[in-house]
C-alpha cells in the first residue's frame, strides 16, 4: 500500500479479468473508477500495481486500497462510511 492512498470508494467493483494479460490498478485512490490506473497517481509517490492473473473470471477489486490481500477485495471496505470517501488511508 501507498502512504498517500485515499479511499476511492467503500465498495469493492467486480471486473472481469483475462488470464495472461496485465493490467496496472490503481494504488492510490485517485483514478477516476478507483480500479484501474489512469496517471492520476502522478501527484503522488504512489505507482500502480501490476497484476496478471491465472484464470480468466470476475475478481473483486479492492477500491478502498486497504485490503491486507490488495488488489482483491478482502472485507476492509465495510470499515468505511462514505464520508471516509477521499480520505487518507
Amino acid at each position: 500500500m501507498c502512504d498517500e492512498a485515499i479511499v476511492a470508494f467503500n465498495k469493492p467493483k467486480g471486473e472481469t479479468l483475462e488470464a495472461g494479460k496485465e493490467y496496472l490498478i490503481c494504488q492510490c485512490g485517485r483514478s477516476k473508477d478507483g480500479v484501474f490506473c489512469d496517471g492520476s497517481h502522478e501527484v503522488t509517490k504512489c505507482l500502480p500495481k501490476k497484476l496478471v492473473v491465472e484464470k480468466t473470471k470476475p475478481y473483486l477489486i479492492c477500491r478502498c486500497k486497504a485490503s491486507k490481500n490488495f488488489p482483491f477485495c478482502d472485507g476492509t471496505h465495510s470499515f468505511y462510511s462514505d464520508s471516509d470517501i477521499g480520505k487518507k488511508v
